[in-house]
């Protein structure tokens, strides 16, 4: 059995109670911006020259738990 570990991709865990629900886009492994809305983050994103730069992650609700 083979363990991997990958890096957190924020260098502060992400405030589940803050962005829970809402995609969050990150560059440089900062959250540079997040909306409930996918497609209003992508078009701030491409609006700025972003889109094929920063990550998209869709932040669990509070009080879910992934495995």
């Amino acid at each position: 059995m083979r363990e991997y570990h990958h890096p957190s991709p924020t260098k502060e865990p992400i405030d589940r109670h803050h962005y829970g629900g809402q995609w969050v886009a990150i560059l440089r492994r900062r959250i540079i911006d997040h909306d409930r809305d996918l497609d209003a983050l992508c078009d701030r994103l491409e609006r700025v020259g972003l889109e094929d730069k920063a990550m998209l992650m869709k932040v669990p609700p509070p009080g879910i738990v992934l495995i």
